[in-house]
């Protein structure tokens, strides 16, 4: 009879064993000497801001006669020339293939700054100039007029490159 009791018994007992958690010895751990971690010798990263680099505070100096081509098929073309942040030479035509055309032309505007960040205006449309690093952004703001209808919805800032001259 009591081997009867003891085959579920000896069940139970090795169920339970089974579910218990098994314990190992730590593995040793030797640490590396000094000029073998992976941090020593390495210069430490640049600490990234999140912020946006600063405009600086200068005549804007710009000269450009370009045109390009983008991955989607954008066309443009780019006259400029800001000379102590003044704009003596602007005209900008946009082609979005199927979405439409912008073009601009200096003689529609006036230049209501002339500071770091020249700004030209016509009715509702704004375009500004700034420098960040080595390019020179052109942007349009409200300027559907200048546009043909829907195309203002694709139109995005023209980057010049002030070394080169290139703009994309």
């Amino acid at each position: 009879m009591t081997f009867r009791f003891a085959l579920p018994l000896i069940a139970a007992l090795a169920l339970l064993a089974a579910c218990a958690p098994l314990q190992q010895p730590p593995a040793q751990q030797r640490p590396l000497p000094p000029a073998q971690t992976p941090e020593a010798g390495r210069p430490k990263p640049p600490i990234k801001s999140t912020k946006p680099l600063p405009i600086p505070a200068r005549p804007l100096q710009a000269k450009a006669d370009c045109s390009y081509r983008d991955d989607v098929g954008t066309e443009g073309r780019l006259q400029l020339e800001v000379k102590n942040s003044k704009v003596e030479r602007f005209a900008s035509d946009v082609n979005m293939g199927s979405k439409g055309r912008c073009s601009f032309d200096l003689s529609a505007f006036r230049q209501t700054s002339f500071d770091h960040t020249p700004t030209l205006v016509a009715g509702a449309c704004t375009i500004s100039m700034w420098e960040q690093k080595d390019e020179v952004t052109v942007s349009y703001r409200n300027c559907a007029a200048y546009c043909t209808p829907g195309a203002h919805d694709y139109l995005w800032p023209t980057l010049v490159s002030r070394r080169t001259g290139n703009c994309r």
